[in-house]
């Protein structure tokens, strides 16, 4: 289970399918066709899956958004990869895949609070 401060409609990421390590991958719906920034968005969202305290994070900057399909539906699988740069700061790589197709991915800096 996911436990986000966010609420419907921006509540994007609704749960865990897999997890690793340093690694999970996360169900995400949206409401409407996603843009690149709301799929971003729920990447920051999944990476909550790769913290085991209840910290809430906050999305600094992204770098290397790729949009490699226009997306169809509305049901993602988004697989987020931590590399901790420090106790606060998490660079995380992401892919998001509606089924097995890769439509967006990059790289997201989130900070978690202390």
């Amino acid at each position: 289970m996911l436990k986000l401060p966010h609420k419907p409609p921006i509540l994007f990421a609704k749960e865990i399918l897999n997890r690793g390590e340093n690694w999970a991958i996360v169900s995400a719906e949206f409401p409407k066709q996603p843009t690149l920034g709301m799929m971003m968005e729920a990447a920051a969202q999944s990476s909550a899956a790769l913290s085991e305290s209840d910290s809430e994070g906050y999305l600094l900057s992204c770098s290397n958004l790729i949009l490699h399909m226009y997306p169809i539906g509305l049901k993602f699988s988004i697989y987020v990869k931590s590399d901790m740069i420090n106790d606060t700061l998490n660079e995380i790589y992401f892919e998001a895949k509606e089924g097995g197709t890769l439509i967006s991915s990059g790289t997201i800096l989130v900070m978690l609070q202390s």
